[in-house]
């Protein structure tokens, strides 16, 4: 969760969920229905940004794509603009740094580490949200 300015941004929350088992895919949908609404329920944001990955494993369709349907359909029905990006829109000058610059140290060195999650997926998801202010 972020707030601010693309220039200015303020990490509000950050976390990660641990999944229920993907063998049980109308109760892993249930999962992620849940945990989207409770998530958005307690933040309020005004809009919603998400990584989509193109081309998935079959293995990743449950656990990345199916859920990302879900979250498009409640942002639906609550009425927030959502958008998605892939790792081709992952660029510098999104953030109105130069061509070669590495986002993910300028990650680093605008909002410091946070562990004990601070991996690319969690930058990914804070670039997502970044992008967006």
């Amino acid at each position: 969760m972020l707030e601010g300015t693309k220039t200015q941004p303020l990490l509000k929350d950050k976390g990660r969920l641990v999944t229920t088992d993907p063998e049980d895919v109308p109760a892993l949908m249930d999962w992620y229905d849940s945990q989207f609404r409770q998530l958005i329920n307690s933040h309020n944001p005004d809009k919603l940004s998400y990584r989509l990955t193109l081309d998935p494993k079959k293995d990743q369709l449950f656990c990345s794509e199916f859920p990302l349907g879900i979250l498009n359909l409640i942002a639906h029905q609550k009425s927030l603009p959502i958008s998605n990006y892939t790792s081709r829109s992952f660029t510098p000058s999104r953030l109105g740094l130069p061509k070669n610059a590495d986002i993910y140290a300028h990650c680093d060195s605008v909002f410091g580490e946070h562990p004990p999650y601070w991996d690319k997926n969690q930058k990914n998801s804070l670039l997502v949200a970044w992008f967006e202010l």
